[in-house]
């Protein structure tokens, strides 16, 4: 704090007092300063505070003419926007590779395509995708792609979200055929006895079948409809409705960008759910976006647990907190998310044990982890995930009531949709748990994690 006059402070801001000018910065008489500054441009440390003012006042070229002059000033990403800005693209390019994060890289390909170079555009655009965090991950796929057909090489074609939920539901629709009850029909008691008949083979509850028909026969009634086609946005608003609080992509996106440090998420589910292998790709997707991760492999009941996880540690190039089989799962969860703190760590991921056959056990360690875990860090577990096996259809419902009973669950990973004939069981699930579904995981591809989007599930399941 400067307890000068106002005519004092401009006086020693004139002679060159650093604070002085600092003083005239603060008070807002930022033109004021600049012009003084600028009388001062052989001065290296009012010189770095005149090249500062100039980037925030994106005054780029009167940057650039310092920046050429007298060099070693701001730093890389700061040097490159000012080149960017005045024209000077290799310039830019060259501050940009110095820095070599996504974003750099990304930019480094938006210039070279700029300037026409496309085969270092796309060069750096891969680059750029090996490190792409996820929510921009179709944006660089679409790019990549954009510059491979300006190449006359795009021999790749791109898959949306509907694509791949097609195809993952290609078991359960080969199945029931859904979409051929519908053609050249009449509405008739015959077509919805067909209709209940398919949705209970897609293995959703006999109940909720019973109430979808009862609801699309009372629509057809009212509307007085007689082309079965016209059934199929009617069926299509039932699943809606059962699924609307299902989940949606923004819980996914939001789990991919937390605001707690470190973000705690411990992951539930039995024994072969695909527990272990989900944690390994999210991971591996927190990695690509920068992100500091670490595991903490709380199932201590399997040897073959422990190996497995340290085996997806070393493949996503994250951390990892183990320790012998038959130690205390609490103890790793607490020594988890304790360092996780101390070492500055983005996200801590727990794995633990799912051993349905000793259920009272169970739920007596989930608890006693929890309470471990809030021991080192009282917010957490910021989210609590339930990784279900959707080959074993409505019976993972009951599954879920166990570890319910012993954890607050956030939200649910479906896997293995790609595996089964009875992908309807997730209508079942999200109205009977009340629980939104934060991912679906196929596969074994680190990138194979994907956001719950109920229109395109429904929209998959139908067509």
């Amino acid at each position: 704090m400067f307890f000068w006059k106002k005519s004092d402070t401009e006086k020693k801001a004139k002679e060159g007092s650093k604070e002085a000018i600092l003083e005239l910065i603060k008070e807002g008489k930022r033109s004021k300063a600049i012009s003084i500054l600028e009388d001062f441009k052989n001065n290296e440390e009012l010189r770095r505070i005149l090249f500062d003012l100039y980037v925030q006042d994106k005054e780029y070229y009167k940057a650039y003419t310092l920046l050429e002059k007298y060099g070693n000033l701001g730093t890389a990403p700061e040097r490159a926007l000012v080149y960017e800005e005045s024209g000077y693209i290799q310039k830019a390019i060259e501050e940009y590779l110095k820095i070599g994060d996504f974003n750099s890289l990304y930019k480094v390909a938006l210039l070279y395509r700029h300037i026409g170079d496309y085969p270092k555009a796309l060069d750096f655009m891969e680059r750029a995708y090996k490190l792409v965090p996820y929510d921009k991950k179709k944006e660089v796929e679409e790019a990549i792609f954009d510059l491979k057909k300006i190449l006359g090489i795009a021999d790749i074609q791109k898959e949306s979200l509907f694509d791949k939920i097609s195809k993952t539901l290609k078991k359960t629709k080969d199945t029931i055929l859904l979409n051929t009850v519908f053609i050249n029909r009449k509405v008739d008691e015959a077509l919805f006895e067909e209709l209940e008949e398919r949705l209970v083979r897609a293995d959703i509850n006999v109940k909720l079948v019973l109430n979808i028909i009862e609801a699309v026969r009372a629509e057809a009634i009212k509307k007085n409809i007689q082309n079965a086609e016209e059934l199929k946005p009617i069926l299509k608003k039932e699943f809606l409705n059962i699924l609307k609080n299902g989940g949606n992509k923004d819980l996914f996106f939001e789990l991919l960008n937390p605001k707690d440090k470190p973000f705690v998420i411990l992951f539930l589910g039995v024994n072969g759910s695909g527990k272990t292998t989900t944690i390994g790709k999210l991971a591996s997707i927190y990695k690509t976006q920068g992100k500091k991760v670490l595991l903490g492999a709380a199932d201590t009941f399997r040897a073959a647990a422990i190996e497995q996880l340290e085996v997806w540690s070393e493949r996503s190039k994250v951390d990892i907190v183990k320790k012998h089989e038959g130690a205390d799962p609490a103890s790793v969860a607490f020594e988890a998310v304790k360092k996780g703190i101390e070492e500055n760590y983005d996200v801590v991921i727990i794995d633990t044990a799912g051993r349905l056959h000793t259920k009272e056990p169970l739920i007596n360690e989930l608890r006693k982890i929890k309470k471990s875990i809030q021991k080192a860090y009282e917010k957490a577990p910021h989210v609590s995930l339930l990784v279900l096996d959707s080959t074993i259809g409505q019976n993972s419902i009951s599954q879920a009531k166990v570890f319910k009973e012993a954890v607050d669950i956030n939200g649910l990973v479906i896997t293995k949709l790609d595996g089964t004939s009875k992908g309807g069981s997730v209508i079942s699930i999200v109205k009977d748990l009340s629980l939104p579904i934060y991912i679906t995981a196929d596969g074994e591809r680190m990138e194979d994690l994907d956001p719950f989007d109920p229109e395109i599930f429904v929209d998959a399941l139908l067509s």
